[in-house]
This record gives structure tokens, C-alpha cells and sequence, in this order.
């Protein structure tokens, strides 16, 4: 067997096992964002999973694909890289929008996790724009005046405390 079939085998072998490893763990990631986060005081409009399955679906016919067509050892451990990057990033996403809500300890919306004391302002518009303390800014996306309404009395809640 020629080295570059043995490097290619190797880097199949790691990012598929570090696929399945994202996929049999992402339940107890979920559990843990929800655990950080307190009790649920609204639950917000979850974003649709088809982004999600597509993503977890591509990614094996990427690797394939990119295996049975031989563009060269250096190309394949690129496509590993960026299939194993791109499970990474979708389960994390993940996570967060199965719970998005507003909780006693932070707002879990957008695919992302905000603690209360993290947020300087929000700045309502079509969306909710939210500017972190280090100046980091996150718009998200609700259902409609009557989520912005809640996140807004939420965030008041929160700095009152």
C-alpha cells in the first residue's frame, strides 16, 4: 500500500471517530448547557433543524467523496479538517438552539449561549441586537415583537438583580 493511502486511511479513521464521538456526546451537551443555564423562564420560537441534518448528512458524503476521488494526500487532510471543524461548530450550534429560551442565568438564542451579565445593551429593530461587554455584537433573530418584549423585561430582570 502506498504511503499516501495509509495517510489518507488514518485521517478517514480520526475524523470519522471524532464524527461519531460529536454525535454520541451531544446529548450530554445539550444537558450541560441546560444545566448552566437555571430554569427556564420563557421558551423562545426554536429555529428549524434542517440546517443541522444537512450538515451532519454532507459531511460523511464529503468525506467520501473526497476519499474515492484522488486529488492528493494534502487536499484529503484538508477536507478532513474542515468536515471535523464543521461537526465541531454544528454540534455546538446545536446545543444551544435545542434550548433556546430565557433562562434564570443567561439567554440561549440564535445558536448561542449569553450570560445576563455579559450583555451591555439590546437594541430592538426587526431583530435584537445584542452588544456584549467586550463590544462583541450578536443579532438575533425571534418570532416577533412578543419574544423581543420578553428577552427585553428578561434582560431588565436580570440587571436589577
Amino acid at each position: 500500500m502506498e504511503t499516501k493511502t495509509i495517510v489518507q486511511l488514518a485521517c478517514l479513521a480520526a475524523t470519522t471517530a471524532f464524527y461519531s464521538i460529536m454525535l454520541f456526546t451531544q446529548k450530554a451537551r445539550r444537558a450541560k448547557v441546560l444545566e448552566k443555564a437555571g430554569d427556564c423562564l420563557y421558551e423562545l420560537t426554536k429555529p428549524a433543524k434542517s440546517k443541522t441534518m444537512t450538515t451532519l448528512f454532507a459531511i460523511p458524503c464529503v468525506l467520501a467523496f473526497a476519499f474515492l476521488v484522488d486529488y492528493g494526500a494534502y487536499f484529503f487532510i484538508l477536507v478532513c479538517a474542515i468536515c471535523a471543524l464543521a461537526v465541531f461548530i454544528v454540534c455546538k450550534e446545536d446545543a444551544c438552539s435545542v434550548n433556546t429560551g430565557i433562562y434564570k442565568n443567561a439567554l440561549i438564542a440564535g445558536g448561542s449561549y449569553i450570560e445576563w451579565s455579559k450583555i451591555k445593551e439590546v437594541k430592538e429593530s426587526q431583530y435584537l441586537e445584542i452588544v456584549l461587554v467586550d463590544g462583541k455584537k450578536l443579532t438575533i433573530q425571534t418570532a416577533g415583537e412578543e419574544e423581543n418584549a420578553q428577552v427585553l423585561k428578561a434582560l431588565d430582570k436580570a440587571r436589577a438583580n
